[in-house]
């Protein structure tokens, strides 16, 4: 089974899935394109690109997502945001961007795009050495900023299925247990404290009933409608 993954830290508790096949590692985008392409037959995607994609199979049970405080997806800025004057999004994942249009819109911020924007959309590790540096001042946490507004999680990446994949469910399964087994043990693979705290408190590994209603919700606010995947 051909598989795709991000390079990011929160990820590293889903190496015991692949026992030592080297995954190729690639920003969630670049994931995407390559699943679709049938290059992969599964890759931890960005949610956004599921939505879209009717009739997509996903791994149930296991996803990248927060409950709160995410510190890994934010917008920064080194002045308050009503003095900035644009914003630099992140060209990796198209999950962040669109949560992004939905904060501001709702907070009435208005912000146009551009590459050298004095506030920024991050993600991943180099979100989280960000807020690391400031201690989470100057960030405005888009995991957290969802769940203020809903009261419910936030699924920002699935492992999806290519469309041409066909291992058997016993694959899927397999992949699906190692997962597991590498979440229990994550506090282990934490380098320090610091991180410890962000893979055991603010990532949350679940895709459960309280996930897939965070979906749904994403998807009816964003104007998709009704959530149409099927699990494996």
């Amino acid at each position: 089974m051909r598989v795709g993954c991000v390079p990011y830290g929160h990820a590293r508790p889903f190496a015991t899935a692949w026992s030592g096949q080297e995954p190729v590692w690639a920003h969630p985008r670049q994931l995407a394109r390559k699943l679709w392409a049938g290059e992969l037959d599964l890759a931890l995607v960005p949610v956004w690109e599921v939505l879209n994609r009717p009739g997509t199979r996903v791994l149930d049970g296991v996803a990248i997502g927060s409950r709160g405080e995410v510190r890994s997806v934010g917008v920064f800025h080194g002045k308050p945001l009503a003095e900035c004057r644009s914003i630099r999004m992140t060209p990796n994942s198209a999950t962040s961007v669109q949560l992004w249009k939905l904060i501001a819109s709702l907070k009435n911020i208005r912000l146009p795009e551009d590459e050298n924007g004095d506030a920024r959309l991050l993600i991943g590790d180099e979100a989280l050495a960000q807020w690391n540096r400031t201690n989470g001042r100057g960030v405005l946490d888009l995991g957290q900023a969802w769940t203020d507004w809903t009261g419910k999680p936030f699924v920002f990446a699935v492992w999806a299925v290519g469309p041409e994949a066909a291992p058997a469910l016993e694959e899927w399964e397999r992949f699906r247990q190692g997962c597991r087994q590498g979440i229990t043990r994550r506090a282990e693979l934490a380098s320090d404290d610091r991180e410890r705290e962000y893979l055991t408190g603010c990532i949350r590994y679940g895709l459960g009933p309280e996930e897939k209603d965070g979906m749904g919700e994403f998807a009816r606010r964003s104007g998709l409608g009704k959530v149409d995947i099927e699990w494996v």
